[in-house]
């Protein structure tokens, strides 16, 4: 799939994560409401950590195409493939889906106002297996919904991949431009509608390693560009900018050594448990807060500071605590390479 495979940790793209979960961390703590007595200019700067979710988009592309340049496309390869994605990204996630629905509980046993936001089991049980969206079901954390299209662009890719087929491979990146120039079909739920984003990380990864996908590759990003700048998306916007940073970093061999600062670093190692619990923690956090200190510009601007520290300090424990290990035990299955059994 590729001419050469550099083994190079890409601390770049560890610090662009990293960046990434933190304005989405201060987005969701404007649009909860935590801190609409602030300037109108504050919370309008805060909407644009939305962004972060398009840059998470397209570094996926790029990191998965990098992760699967030595699979084996067979049906065992593929799946084992799968598995370790699952080892690494569903215990967490199943953690703060139980935890949340678990809180709710509590707080509705507590006061009998909050019945209205009580989970039920079923629609526990289509979060879960991702299914939520399609399914109909209210989300649980307002975060999860970009869950279910992480795995199902990986599905979908990891299959397109298994074809062998450059031409099938081309037909997907074409049609998925349907949906950046407007012309593409609403489906609730399924990933088709961004596919183009996390296409852009894939193209971007090819475009790096290979000079003869650069044409194509500049010509499909020049599309999205222009129809994002017609239509006024700033998703679509967000996403070309990333693909192509990406693209310019690593051809200029600086993956490796770009934004290493730690701060950056940790903010990325941290990055999946961050935005996994900030939701109920920055929920609970700007209560316990307000309950405190009561509610006026200064001290929401302050709890702002508090209580994103306090999130910070969660995913930190969470990362330790429950995704470390998970990693592990990904890392300790043997990837299956071409050639072999």
């Amino acid at each position: 799939m590729v001419e050469h495979s550099p083994k190079v940790r890409f601390s770049f793209i560890d610090g662009l994560r990293g960046l990434a979960s933190l304005a989405v961390v201060f987005f969701h703590a404007g649009a909860g409401g935590h801190i609409d007595r602030l300037p109108d200019i504050v919370l309008k700067i805060l909407t644009f950590g939305e962004l972060g979710v398009p840059v998470f988009f397209v570094i996926s592309g790029f990191v998965i195409t990098h992760s699967l340049r030595n699979i084996d496309m067979s049906a065992a390869g593929l799946g084992q493939f799968m598995l370790k994605r699952s080892i690494r990204l569903d215990p967490p996630y199943w953690a703060v889906l139980i935890g949340t629905a678990a809180l709710s509980w509590f707080a509705a046993a507590f006061f009998p106002s909050l019945t209205a936001d009580l989970h039920t089991i079923d629609q526990l049980l289509a979060h879960m297996v991702y299914a939520q969206d399609i399914l109909g079901y209210p989300l649980v954390n307002a975060a999860f919904w970009t869950l279910a299209y992480e795995i199902q662009f990986y599905i979908v890719f990891a299959l397109l991949l298994a074809t062998r087929s450059p031409d099938v491979l081309i037909a997907a990146f074409v049609l998925s431009l349907l949906w950046p120039v407007g012309i593409g079909p609403d489906i609730p739920g399924l990933f088709v509608n961004l596919f183009y984003a996390f296409l852009l990380g894939v193209g971007a990864y090819l475009s790096w390693q290979r000079q003869g996908c650069r044409l194509w590759f500049a010509g499909y990003a020049g599309v999205i560009l222009v129809a994002s700048v017609i239509n006024g998306n700033l998703f679509g916007l967000a996403c070309v900018i990333t693909a192509l940073g990406l693209v310019a970093i690593a051809m200029a061999g600086k993956l490796g050594s770009f934004s290493s600062v730690w701060p950056l670093q940790f903010l990325g190692l941290i990055s999946y448990s961050l935005y996994l619990t900030h939701n109920p923690v920055s929920g609970i956090g700007f209560r316990l807060w307000y309950a405190l200190v009561g509610r006026s510009p200064h001290t929401e601007a302050l709890g702002l500071l508090v209580v994103v520290s306090l999130c910070i300090a969660v995913a930190t424990a969470f990362y330790y605590l429950v995704e470390r290990p998970f990693i592990a035990l990904s890392n300790s299955r043997p990837k299956p390479r071409i050639g072999t059994a």
